[in-house]
């Protein structure tokens, strides 16, 4: 993937660009921090991991979503992995995460084409899958712009601090975001 898309150092008049990671799909947004320019549903989600796993591995889909859930694409060695199944699944949820960044890429270079379209600071990702070790740093590779993983919590200030301490938060982001009050 080689997009032309390059991180921009002006923050202030960059393109606030947002990729909720769902089950089935993702949802592209892209912002001028006022209002939404563009959006597009990206026909891949957290499912197509589990499915490639169970599928490439001869695994039920309950093990390859076990397996997702305990993995990371961080790199590094991987301890009693005696069968290398587990650097095979790292490999293999590597290739799909491409089919997530072609279109990312494709999407992003198509907004760019359009007048008065903005520079992308930085690409904002949520979801469950996105809570996968080195998903974000992965996809950055694969983009080749700036890619972190959202805070779901960090405009909100709730009654009860131990709400920020749960672990699905980036699956819950878009709920957090439309009770937010500005």
């Amino acid at each position: 993937v080689a997009p032309s898309v390059a991180p921009q150092p002006d923050a202030a008049r960059a393109a606030v660009v947002a990729v909720n990671v769902g089950h089935d799909r993702s949802i592209l947004a892209i912002s001028d921090g006022e209002i939404c320019d563009f959006t597009r549903v990206l026909d891949w989600g957290g499912a197509r991991v589990d499915a490639v796993l169970s599928r490439d591995l001869g695994l039920t889909n309950e093990e390859a979503f076990e397996l997702k859930q305990a993995l990371t694409l961080e790199q590094g060695e991987v301890e009693d992995d005696v069968d290398g199944r587990v650097e095979k699944a790292r490999e293999c949820v590597k290739k799909e995460l491409g089919t997530l960044a072609r279109e990312l890429v494709a999407s992003l270079q198509f907004y760019q084409s359009q007048r008065e379209s903005l520079p992308i600071a930085e690409i904002l990702v949520t979801g469950g899958t996105t809570r996968l070790p080195g998903f974000a740093e992965e996809l950055e590779r694969l983009v080749r712009a700036r890619v972190r993983v959202a805070d779901p919590v960090a405009s909100v200030a709730p009654e009860n601090p131990a709400v920020t301490e749960r672990d699905d938060l980036s699956s819950l982001t878009v709920a957090i975001g439309l009770g937010v009050e500005r």
